[in-house]
């Protein structure tokens, strides 16, 4: 297989993956969203997706700019506009997984010793932590998997 067609189906396969973790954040922040504005009976109640730790109208600011940089992200993979970097990647790679532990902390800590405490309880808003956390997991190993596959392309390469 060439080295074109791996580099097209590497970016492709975590293109792909990423735009469903974005898409599943903005559903959050639409749905949220709908339920301050316009409340529907088949969402859950605003407070569920709210955890209170800021204030709604800081935290929508937060989320969108949040979206425009996964989207860019995913968009700069899809276009290949992205240079991959090793160590870009394990620094991502590193603090996605810090990110991860933590919220999934949360979320166990919520789930059974807390559920009543405002933070810990929050069992959506951590949930959604879970998915940025897993978006920033994954682009650090798009960064780790692609500068692989670039330094194989280098030794391959004619001199």
């Amino acid at each position: 297989m060439s080295v074109e067609i791996r580099m097209k189906k590497l970016a492709r396969r975590y293109t792909l993956a990423l735009l469903v973790l974005t898409g599943l954040f903005a559903f959050r922040v639409v749905a949220q969203l709908i339920q301050v504005l316009y409340p529907v009976e088949f969402l859950p109640a605003f407070e569920r997706w709210h955890s209170g730790a800021l204030p709604y109208g800081l935290l929508v600011g937060v989320q969108e700019v949040i979206l425009v940089a996964c989207l860019r992200i995913v968009w700069g993979i899809f276009k290949r506009t992205i240079a991959p970097s090793t160590k870009k990647g394990k620094i991502l790679f590193a603090l996605g997984i810090i990110y991860l532990l933590g919220m999934g902390t949360r979320l166990i800590v919520g789930l059974t010793i807390a559920p009543d405490h405002y933070w810990f309880g929050a069992i959506m808003p951590t949930v959604f932590h879970l998915v940025l956390a897993s978006f920033v997991v994954l682009y650090g190993r798009f960064h780790s998997m692609a500068s692989r596959e670039l330094v194989e392309i280098q030794k391959v390469a004619p001199a």
